[in-house]
C-alpha cells in the first residue's frame, strides 16, 4: 500500500500545480462542469460528489451513471463502495467504548481476546495492544492476496473473518516501532467489538454510529443486496467500458462499508462539529493524533492516526480523513476543522480520483489567507550529522514484495547550512521545525523525523515510512550487482537472434541450441507470471481469482516455478558445456548470465516466489 500511496502522491503533485496554474474556479457551476468534464475524458462511468459546510450542504449528488444498462444516473442517495473509509467508523465505536470504560486504547489485545491468534515475539514487553491495532504499529504483514474477496454470496461472521487472517497475525518487529498499513487490524478489531458488545460489527456500528447520525441508507454489506440504490462496478481499459463482478469483501471491518453522498456528508459534519453527537471534541483530537508509533514519540504529529489521516501537504491547508479502495470502487472523505469544510469522492470504474480531489480542495480553499507558519528553527548540525548518511524502507507492508526495498533509497546530506534528502536523485529542502523533525520545503505540515530506536540506531520516519540506516558501500554494492544481473538478463533476449545468424552462416553447433533458447523461455515463463500479477494490481477486484485454483492463479505459479526450474537448467547445461565454447569471451557470458539468472531465482525462492501458489498463502 505504501508503495500505492507514494506513486499516487507523485501523480498527482502535478495535477496540483497545474490546477493552480489556470484559471482559478470561482463557481460551483464552474467546478461541477470541470468535474463532469473530467468525468467524461478519463471515462469514470459514475461519480459521487459531496460538499459540505459545518451546518449545511453545499452539493450532494453525483456525474455519470450508478448503472449503465439500466441509464440509472448517480444521485444524493446512490450507495458506493468506500472501503478502507470503513475503519473511520469502527475507530469511532471503539472510541465510544473507550469512552464508556468498555476497554482502553492501551489495553493488551490478549487480555481482551487472547483467542485471536497473534505471535509476537516482544510481547512481555511489547505487547500487541488496542492502539497499536487502530494505528497499523502492531507489525502484522498485511492480508494474504487470496484472503482479500470472493465471488461466493455469503455472510461471513466477525470471527470467521478474524480467522480468515490468522496467517498474517505474526509481529514482524515490536508493536510500537514502526507503522505500515494493514488491514487485519481492523479485522481483529471487528472482532473485538463483537467480544465486548455480543453485536456483529456492522450490527453494532450501525445501532451506534449510523442511526444516530441519520445516515439511513449506509450499511456494511459484504457484497451488494440493494438493485436499486447500490453502483454497478466497471472497468474501461483503453475507454472501453466492460462490467466488473462485484466481489464479496471477506474483510469486512476493514472494507465492507456502502455510503452515499447524502450519508457522508453526515459523517464529515460530525467531525467538523467536533464529535456531536457521538463523541466530545477531545475524542476527536485523539482519533486525529498518532500516539502509539516511534515517529509519534518522537515528536511527530502528522501521519496515520486513528483511521484518521492528514495529506495534501502541498495545498495551502492539510485536509484530513481516509480513502478507501474496494473491487472497481476508490473513494476517499477530507475535511479540514479550522475551515469548518469537507467533501467525498467516489468512483466506481476503477479510475484515479486524484485530480477531481486536488481540483476540489484547491475551490475550497482559494478565498481562505494561507496559514501563518512559526520562523524556520536554526538546523542543529552537530544533532543531525549522527543522522546524515544513507536511508532504506525497513517496514514493507507485504513481506512479499518486501525485496524490492532495496531500490527504495534515500540519502541525507548537509548542503552548506542546509539539510537535503536525496531520493535517487530527487532531491528536497528539509525546513527544520523542531528538534529533529522538518517539514519538506513549500509543505504546510512536518513529515520527517530523525530518532533512534531502541536498539540505538539511526532511523527516519519521512512520509509515515519507517527507514533504517544502512551502510552507502554494502547498499550501492547490492544495488550494482542487482542492476549488472539485470542488465545481463536482459541481454539473453538477444541469443536467440545470435544463434540464428551463426545457422545461417554455418557456425552454429546445434548441441548448443538450447543453451542460446533457454534463457529466453525463462523470461517468458516469469513475464507470463509478473503479466498476470500486475493485473491483479492494476485491477485489485481480480484479487477473487487468487483465492482459487483459476487461469490466473496457475499462470503466476507455473510461470515462477519454470523460471526457477529452467533457469537451474541452463547453469547446469552452461558448466557442461563451458570448455567447448571456441570463445573465451562466449564461454564467460554465458556462464556469467547463467550465474545472474539463479541469482534472481534464489532472491525470489527466499521471498517465497518461486513456485507461488496464492491459493495456498
Amino acid at each position: 500500500m505504501m508503495k500505492k500511496i507514494a506513486i499516487c502522491f507523485f501523480l498527482a503533485l502535478p495535477v496540483h500545480l497545474f490546477a493552480q496554474a489556470n484559471k482559478p474556479l470561482t463557481t460551483l457551476k464552474q467546478l461541477t462542469d470541470s468535474i463532469n468534464t473530467i468525468v467524461q475524458q478519463q471515462h469514470m462511468i459514475g461519480l459521487m460528489l459531496g460538499i459540505t459546510t459545518r451546518d449545511s450542504t453545499l452539493f450532494s449528488g453525483g456525474f455519470g451513471y450508478a448503472d449503465l444498462q439500466a441509464k440509472r444516473k448517480v444521485n444524493g442517495q446512490t450507495l458506493f463502495r468506500m472501503g478502507s473509509v470503513t475503519k473511520s467508523f469502527v475507530a469511532v465505536a471503539i472510541l465510544q467504548l473507550a469512552k464508556e470504560g468498555a476497554l482502553s486504547l492501551d489495553e493488551k489485545l490478549s487480555d481482551i481476546a487472547p483467542e485471536v491468534p497473534v505471535y509476537n515475539p516482544w510481547e512481555k514487553n511489547y505487547p500487541v495492544r488496542i492502539i497499536n491495532l487502530l494505528e497499523h504499529t502492531a507489525g502484522f504483514d498485511d492480508m494474504k492476496l487470496n484472503e482479500m474477496y470472493t465471488l461466493e454470496r455469503k455472510d461471513y461472521s466477525n470471527k470467521e473473518m478474524m480467522l480468515m487472517q490468522a496467517h498474517s497475525m505474526t509481529c514482524r518487529w515490536a508493536p510500537g516501532e514502526r507503522q505500515t498499513y494493514c488491514n487485519v487490524n481492523y479485522v481483529i478489531l471487528g472482532y473485538v467489538i463483537k467480544k465486548i458488545t455480543g453485536m456483529e460489527y456492522g450490527q453494532f456500528l450501525q445501532k451506534r454510529v449510523l442511526v444516530p447520525l441519520c445516515m439511513n441508507h449506509s450499511n456494511f454489506d459484504l457484497y451488494p443486496k440493494n438493485a436499486g440504490l447500490d453502483v454497478k462496478e466497471y472497468i474501461a481499459p483503453g475507454g472501453r467500458v466492460k462490467l466488473a463482478p462485484s466481489v464479496t469483501v471477506l474483510i469486512g471491518p476493514a472494507a465492507s462499508l456502502w455510503s452515499s453522498a447524502d450519508d457522508m456528508l453526515k459523517f464529515i459534519r460530525f467531525f467538523l462539529e467536533n464529535g456531536n453527537p457521538l463523541l466530545k471534541e477531545s475524542s476527536i483530537e485523539t482519533m486525529e493524533t498518532p500516539h502509539s508509533s516511534l515517529a509519534a514519540r518522537a515528536g511527530l504529529k502528522s501521519g496515520y492516526a486513528i483511521a484518521n489521516e492528514d495529506g495534501h501537504y502541498y495545498n495551502k491547508y492539510s485536509w484530513r480523513g481516509h480513502e478507501g479502495i474496494v473491487g472497481a470502487c476508490n473513494s476517499h472523505y477530507l475535511y479540514n476543522r479550522e475551515l469548518g469544510l469537507g467533501f467525498v469522492l467516489s468512483c466506481n470504474g476503477n479510475s484515479s480520483i486524484r485530480q477531481i480531489e486536488y481540483l476540489v480542495a484547491d475551490f475550497l480553499e482559494q478565498k481562505k489567507r494561507n496559514q501563518k507558519f512559526p520562523a524556520p528553527k536554526a538546523l542543529d548540525q552537530q544533532a543531525i550529522r549522527l543522522h546524515l548518511g544513507l536511508y532504506q524502507n525497513a517496514a514493507p507492508r507485504y513481506d512479499l514484495l518486501a525485496f524490492t526495498n532495496i531500490f527504495m533509497l534515500t540519502k541525507v546530506e548537509l548542503n552548506g547550512s542546509h539539510l537535503d534528502l536525496d531520493q535517487m536523485g530527487n532531491k528536497t529542502r528539509l525546513i527544520p521545525t523542531g528538534s529533529l523533525i522538518f517539514k519538506q520545503e513549500n509543505a504546510n505540515t512536518p513529515t520527517v523525523v530523525f530518532t533512534k530506536n531502541d536498539a540505538g540506531e539511526p532511523v527516519m520516519i519521512v512520509d509515515g515510512i519507517y527507514c533504517k540506516q544502512v551502510s552507502p558501500l554494502w547498499a550501492y554494492t547490492k544495488l550494482a550487482i542487482i542492476s549488472l544481473v539485470l542488465l545481463l538478463s536482459l541481454t539473453s533476449l538477444s541469443l536467440p537472434l545470435v544463434a540464428m545468424i551463426h545457422g545461417v552462416i554455418g557456425k552454429l553447433n546445434w548441441y548448443k541450441l538450447h543453451l542460446y533458447l533457454l534463457p529466453l523461455f525463462s523470461l517468458l515463463a516469469l513475464a507470463w507470471a509478473i503479466v498476470n500479477f500486475s493485473k491483479v494490481q492494476a485491477e485489485s477486484y481480480l484479487l477473487y481469482q487468487l483465492r482459487e485454483v483459476s487461469p490466473r492463479s496457475l499462470a503466476i505459479f507455473a510461470g515462477t516455478l519454470l523460471f526457477g526450474l529452467l533457469s537451474a537448467a541452463n547453469i547446469v547445461f552452461v558448466i557442461k558445456a563451458f570448455h567447448s565454447f571456441r570463445s573465451r569471451f562466449t564461454a564467460w557470458y554465458f556462464l556469467f548470465t547463467a550465474l545472474s539468472f539463479m541469482l534472481i531465482t534464489i532472491i525470489l525462492l527466499f521471498n517465497d516466489w518461486i513456485g507461488l501458489r496464492t491459493w495456498a498463502m
